[in-house]
């Protein structure tokens, strides 16, 4: 069971929110300004392991760095890998 839970949190968002959290912006609080929401809208994300919404995803992206993808993989496309020679 630990596999699917480690599953779950890849393709989630919430383990991309909480690395955005952690590396880059360091407070809900902040993140929530950066993406123009509350902070209880982000604890809400956290805390019930919500989906993180789709309107957060290219904010958070321009904002970090971390691929859309990372926090919504149904709703954006893996970025392309590059191949090796």
């Amino acid at each position: 069971m630990p596999e699917n839970r480690t599953e779950n949190r890849k393709t989630d968002g919430v383990g991309a929110l909480r690395k955005a959290i952690r590396e880059h912006f360091r407070t809900q609080v902040a993140l929530a300004a950066a993406v123009g929401v509350t902070p209880q809208a982000v604890s809400d994300v956290l805390k019930r392991g919500k989906r993180v919404p789709a309107e957060w995803c290219l904010k958070l992206e321009a904002a970090t760095g971390i691929a859309a993808h990372d926090f919504r993989a149904d709703l954006y496309p893996a970025p392309p890998q590059e191949k090796e020679q």
